[in-house]
């Protein structure tokens, strides 16, 4: 998931331009996407390009869960100049923003879907506490190392709920376009606080009490994965493009050796998605 802009203006812009009336389609060989132009004018080009997105996704029910399940989630929200290239994001990026770049550096805000844990996920889990699912937000640090080919990516988010903690994920991507299609693979690592990593697997005494799977367990800070993900991307026309990707990660260290992982879930993680999005722009009068 990926969302940049150069300045928050951006989404100003688009605030503004969405109440601008009419609309009439117009293609522009010198952009990427297929654009919308918001002007009574056919030769006038946008000042915006807008990307939405959605996405089906099959993967685990919660953290640490052998049992799987589908979901339906956003994908793409990118806001950008007219004449600006489309940035390349990986699909588990999380939303962001740009507020500066520079020499294929980045850095902005970023927020994320957490995902929760309750009965409903697994039976089994009977008597041990949810985990609701939240908001995360923080920020992201980007860097090409070679320009449109290597890219690293580093995310800081903090739940929005208080006690659910906070979560470093550290990326790498090399990045191969081919004719209308963009491959993608790299590795994945993601550490988490102590915060972060009791609530999602500790195991308290009134836990272990109430579910005889489990028995009390404190987990603390440090290494919570390891993995890789794998995309491919295919641009239909110039406003439409699909993504398909599969990701795997391997809980480790006390993620890997609580009781719920070992007893009742699984350390081995895989997600599999589809992608769609759109993109279109908008025209001030």
């Amino acid at each position: 998931m990926r969302s940049k802009a150069s300045s928050f203006l951006a989404c100003f812009g688009l605030a503004a331009g969405l109440f601008l009336p009419g609309a009439l389609a117009h293609a522009d060989e010198n952009a990427p996407y297929a654009l919308l132009n918001f002007s009574s004018q056919p030769n006038a080009g946008p000042d915006w390009i807008i990307t939405l997105g959605a996405g089906v996704q099959y993967g685990p029910s919660f953290e640490g869960s052998s049992k799987t399940s589908v979901s339906v989630l956003p994908s793409d929200l990118d806001i950008r100049r007219a004449g600006e290239p489309a940035s390349w994001g990986a699909p588990d990026d999380a939303f962001s923003f740009t507020l500066f770049e520079a020499n294929g550096f980045s850095i902005g805000p970023a927020a994320d879907l957490r995902s929760g844990r309750s009965r409903s996920d697994e039976r089994r889990l009977a008597g041990i506490r949810s985990v609701p699912a939240t908001v995360d937000a923080g920020l992201f640090l980007e860097y090409w190392l070679i320009a449109n080919r290597l890219r690293t990516h580093i995310e800081l988010r903090q739940a929005v709920r208080s006690k659910q903690g906070l979560v470093a994920d550290l990326a790498a991507d090399w990045v191969q376009p081919y004719d209308a299609f963009t491959f993608s693979i790299g590795p994945r690592l993601s550490l988490a606080n102590g915060t972060y990593m009791r609530t999602s697997f500790s195991v308290t005494q009134a836990d272990a009490l109430q579910n005889t799977l489990v028995t009390p367990y404190h987990a603390s800070a440090g290494i919570k994965s390891v993995g890789a993900l794998a995309s491919v991307s295919y641009q239909f026309s110039p406003a439409w493009k699909a993504t398909l990707y599969t990701k795997y990660e391997r809980l480790t260290g006390d993620a890997a050796d609580s009781p719920i992982t070992r007893r009742i879930g699984s350390p081995d993680q895989n997600i599999v998605g589809l992608n769609l999005s759109y993109s279109f722009g908008v025209k001030f009068r």
